[in-house]
């Protein structure tokens, strides 16, 4: 099996990174499972879990009847989503360590949810594929993808800030990886090749955030200290150039009077559809 482009460092640094994405993209996310029609009873595969908000927002739309099965490749990402459920008393969802595209379920899922996850896998299409095989015919799949652009413009105002700067250095490292661009965009043309028939009521949310008195410089640092590796590798800038430890300082220090806007990435995108 081909490995998965992942440009990030597994941390809890990472893992608090992800819980604040989660909150950024979660209105789009409870969206999307209204619509594709989550509800109570239903058995949910969520792939990709990371951090396990996605698992947890859908056992909030199953309920107590219903049961929620996070996968994820990283043994210390389910631990965490792990402490996560136990913390919030969600007795209906659970979590494993594995490829979503070789697991089996008996019985087969009624809904197969993820976020961010087709965008890190070298194949989409075969994994999309594969995870289709714990869907039960006419349950639903509902997921949501980034529409990063390697070669778009950068979402921060003002342009020559040392934010945007920091936005071109992890577009370099999510590149050098192999992350898929524009999957938000490709989502539905990639659901119709796996022999879906999406909807076409299709949602796209861009969360902004503000520097320095909001998160963003904080967002910034954050996806550079997780990614560093992949950034290094790029060449887009050296351990000196990035100083991790002054980032966020620094950030704060270049940002002119009327302040920073923007975010790194240029959208996520909701896509949904039903098994024949």
């Amino acid at each position: 099996m081909t490995e998965k482009p992942y440009p990030f460092r597994s941390s809890e640094g990472e893992r608090r990174r992800l819980v604040a994405q989660g909150g950024l993209v979660a209105p789009l996310t409870r969206r999307l499972f209204e619509k594709a029609g989550l509800e109570p009873g239903m058995r949910v595969l969520d792939i990709g879990s990371g951090a396990g908000d996605v698992a947890l927002l859908a056992a909030e739309f199953v309920g107590p009847e219903g049961t929620v099965i996070g996968v994820d490749s990283d043994p210390a990402q389910v631990a965490f989503a792990e402490r996560r459920a136990a913390a919030d008393r969600s007795t209906n969802v659970r979590f494993m360590a594995g490829d979503f595209r070789e697991i089996e379920l008996s019985p087969p899922a009624d809904a197969v949810v993820g976020r961010l996850v087709l965008m890190y896998a070298a194949d989409p299409l075969d994994a999309l594929r594969r995870a289709l095989r714990n869907l039960r015919a006419g349950g639903v799949v509902a997921l949501q993808e980034s529409v990063i652009d390697y070669e778009g413009p950068v979402l921060i105002e003002p342009l020559d800030c040392l934010a945007a700067k920091v936005v071109e250095w992890f577009r370099a490292g999510f590149k050098h990886a192999g992350v898929q661009p524009r999957m938000g965009m490709r989502l539905f043309g990639l659901m119709r090749a796996a022999g879906l028939d999406p909807s076409v009521d299709i949602d796209m949310s861009v969360p902004i955030q503000q520097g320095p008195e909001g998160a963003l410089f904080e967002i910034l640092t954050s996806v550079v200290r997780s990614q560093m590796p992949a950034i290094l590798a790029s060449g887009a800038a050296t351990a000196a150039e990035i100083d991790i430890e002054t980032l966020e300082q620094r950030l704060s220090a270049d940002a002119p009077a009327g302040g920073v806007v923007g975010y790194f990435n240029s959208g996520h995108v909701g896509v949904w559809a039903r098994k024949p």
